[in-house]
């Protein structure tokens, strides 16, 4: 068998040229991973914590409850609104 050096130079050239191209491309994959494994674990107090957006999710549902007439959901929406709010329910008055 004869081995041509200009062949395996440009085998060389063209791992090489790859390489270099998919450097970008690996190193923002490695970071990626990175953040997704150093992301500190929540506590169950955080994950219970209520949020803004939950608040507007249940004022969304008092309007479509408002909207179809159904007065009792609504009462029942602003007493979660209430409680969400730190205050007390009607409902323990």
């Amino acid at each position: 068998m004869t081995y041509d050096v200009s062949a395996w130079v440009r085998v060389i050239a063209a791992v090489g040229a790859a390489a270099f191209i998919a450097a970008p491309a690996v190193a923002a994959l490695v970071q990626k991973a990175k953040a997704a494994w150093s992301r500190p674990v929540e506590s169950p107090t955080e994950k219970a914590a209520v949020t803004e957006k939950d608040m507007h999710t249940v004022l969304d549902l008092a309007a479509r409850l408002k909207a179809s007439g159904c007065t009792e959901g609504v009462a029942l929406c602003q007493q979660l609104i209430d409680v969400m709010l730190g205050g007390t329910s009607k409902a323990k008055k």
